[in-house]
């Protein structure tokens, strides 16, 4: 893959300076010289040289996730590459071609690295105006700063992106950087100091007991080379990083890669028109489900149509959208023969929702269960031992018959889109340790093409007969609690020590947590605990669906304090020019087999790309559907309008390449830029 710059000659008495400067060098004569080559090529691929520091990792990570080919050169490997001038350019047709188009470092200076391999580095850099990123690095002269005038932990604290950063590849950003970190432990560890004359501050801080303003992310010139340097710790899910990793890549590449990167937030409304069984918190058990004998039933949970208009009207005010997964059967069973309330006010909001079919009774359809024992089991065929399984008759009867609800009352569905009862039928080890061997003739039966699965214990994508799964976030409130004072009892059940009262399941790995208050605990625990959690999902360019049950909509309408602080953090953090999108499933499928494919087309080497003289040049053997982010401006051939869609400060999209095509970037000051006339 080749990446080519755009020419950008110096004036005639720098030219000869250089050309004088070449000579004494060289010892070459005035007719000896080479001519100068009108440009190079940079391959739209960035090296990635780690020490599997977190840093460099989180880089890593986001190159990934955006889809930006990489070559990793692993420092502890004794039997790595060297990195030389071979190995960091070389040319093709005649001209000059750098093999990368940016550099990330652990640091300025890698002690594995040798002098000899960091002035390659460094001289292949100024040659083609190759930009480096130095993940981590102490506050110094090294990272553009005075010596460190703060030293110490950040977390909680927030810094701030400059005007001029603003101003340029970050304006998708509002300005804060807030300090903060999955981990318990302080993980922004920060060496701060003031910026030295010549340096581009990016991200400053206010720490305490410090001066205003210290530096803790800039950008410095040495030589003709441009490096950005960050003096405080992150790890790949850390929201400082988050928030400025997709400007910093911009930085990188200036503005011109393969993949690209989306804000995404879909939420699925499981069990919408079923009643759902209630948790008892003194029993720590499920009525009607586990709980023993002696627990007499507790009043079911199922919406209203009151909840039905306050989830219209909190929509509306929130600019979002939830998708109602829905069992027809509830709304038949709430009132036999007559109208159901519920069923009336969701078919009047209708087109308020996205509407997924959630099948007709939520029958499990994985094997039939055997509840005499708890936890329950697989039962078997006597004798033979042969697991019993539901029919494939059965679960295509469950599709078809709540796809007819929905044509019925006129429900919007996708038909080829289906969630099964607690994504039964899918493999789920250890009761269920392989799919119902039933399940993929029934969803081919019923055309089936998205189906939904459970992100916790099947993250990725994988192929159920003829049909695509999209693995779905959950949201820890479970389908049998409806108010506070139950989520925060089962949630300090099920995430505490047998010592503190819960289950100890959590002992196992060590992720115990103190028990929330009963009164405070939902609002002050529970809350920013699973909001934050998926705003990482968000911010890490993950387009798969998170999922919670219909008690969160009604009663203490649970669901709506963690959706109001997902939305206003986001928006806090980034403009409307980087919306939060909601896609559907079955774009959420098409989003991540897309990636998948294209991974699998640069991994087999089917993919190459370039820049040169303002043309991106993406050439493949074979059809393959290429992401591509580019400055506004950017013409893609034989297309009428500019490329992709505005998302940021760039623009972006998909495109198929047979062959190769070709985009022009817009005028002189955007992409990667270098003649050889200047070196």
């Amino acid at each position: 893959m080749f990446l080519a710059a755009k020419r950008r000659p110096l004036g005639l008495a720098v030219s000869v300076l250089l050309l004088v400067a070449a000579l004494l060098v060289t010892g070459l004569t005035p007719a000896a010289a080479r001519p100068a080559a009108t440009g190079a090529r940079i391959d739209l691929q960035v090296l990635v040289v780690t020490d599997g520091s977190r840093e460099v990792e989180a880089f890593h990570d986001a190159l990934d996730t955006t889809g930006v080919p990489v070559q990793v050169v692993d420092l502890a490997d004794p039997a790595r590459p060297r990195i030389d001038a071979a190995f960091l350019a070389d040319r093709v047709d005649g001209r000059p071609r750098a093999k990368f188009q940016g550099v990330v470092l652990p640091g300025p200076a890698p002690r594995q690295l040798s002098a000899a391999e960091l002035a390659a580095l460094h001289a292949f850099e100024r040659r083609f105006d190759v930009r480096q990123i130095s993940a981590l690095a102490g506050g110094g002269p090294a990272a553009g700063t005075t010596g460190p005038e703060f030293s110490g932990a950040l977390d909680g604290l927030s810094g701030r992106l400059t005007p001029d950063a603003l101003g340029a590849e970050f304006g998708y950003a509002r300005g804060p950087v807030p300090f903060e970190d999955p981990s318990p432990h302080p993980d922004s560890w920060a060496e701060a100091g003031r910026a030295l004359p010549g340096v581009r501050p990016l991200v400053t801080v206010n720490a305490p007991g410090a001066p205003r303003g210290l530096t803790v992310a800039g950008i410095r010139s040495d030589g003709g080379r441009e490096e950005l340097v960050l003096t405080a710790g992150y790890r790949t899910g850390a929201s400082q990083f988050q928030v400025l990793a997709p400007g910093m890549i911009r930085w990188l590449t200036r503005g011109v890669h393969l993949g690209l990167e989306r804000a995404w937030f879909a939420v699925h409304i499981d069990d919408v028109l079923l009643p759902n069984a209630r948790w008892v918190p003194e029993a720590n058990c499920t009525s009607g489900s586990d709980c023993p004998p002696e627990i007499g039933p507790r009043p079911l949970i199922r919406m209203t149509a009151e909840d039905v208009a306050y989830a219209v009207d909190w929509q509306r005010r929130h600019g979002f959208r939830m998708d109602m997964a829905y069992n027809g059967s509830g709304s038949v069973a709430a009132a036999p023969g007559a109208a159901d309330p519920l069923t009336e006010a969701l078919v009047a909001a209708k087109d308020e929702f996205g509407w997924i079919n959630h099948t007709w009774s939520h029958l499990y359809l994985g094997c039939i269960r055997d509840f005499s024992v708890t936890p329950w089991e697989c039962d078997e065929v006597p004798l033979f031992g042969w697991t019993r399984f539901v029919g494939e008759r059965t679960i295509a009867d469950e599709v078809r018959l709540n796809i007819d609800f929905a044509r019925r009352h006129g429900l919007p569905i996708d038909e080829a889109e289906l969630v099964t009862g607690e994504h039964g039928g899918l493999a789920k080890p250890p009761r269920m340790p392989e799919d119902n061997p039933n399940l993929s003739g029934a969803l081919d039966e019923t055309g089936i093409l998205t189906l939904a699965s459970d992100a916790s214990s099947e993250p990725e994508q994988r192929m159920v007969g003829g049909a695509n799964t999209v693995p779905r976030h959950p949201i820890n409130l479970d389908f049998n609690t409806a108010t506070e004072a139950e989520t925060v009892d089962q949630y300090n059940f099920i995430s505490t020590s047998r010592a503190d009262g819960g289950d100890g399941t959590c002992e196992a790995d060590g992720s115990c947590i103190p028990p929330a208050d009963p009164v405070t605990g939902f609002r002050d625990v529970v809350v920013p605990a699973e909001a934050d959690l998926a705003l990482r999902h968000v911010l890490a360019n993950d387009p798969r669906p998170h999922y919670v049950h219909q008690p969160q909509l009604t009663e203490d309408r649970t669901l709506y304090p963690i959706l109001e602080r997902v939305l206003g953090d986001y928006r806090a953090l980034f403009t409307e020019d980087r919306p939060l999108l909601v896609p559907t499933m079955t774009a959420t499928r098409d989003v991540l087999n897309g990636r998948a494919a294209f991974a699998r087309a640069v991994t087999e080497g089917r993919v190459a790309a370039y820049v040169l003289d303002g043309v991106v040049t993406v050439a493949t053997d074979g059809h393959v559907d290429v992401p591509l982010t580019a400055p506004p401006g950017t013409r893609l051939e034989g297309a009428p309008a500019e490329f992709g869609d505005a998302y940021g400060t760039v623009r972006s999209g998909w495109f198929p390449v047979d062959g190769a095509r070709t985009l022009t970037l817009p005028g002189p000051g955007t992409g990667p830029t270098t003649s050889e006339e200047q070196r």
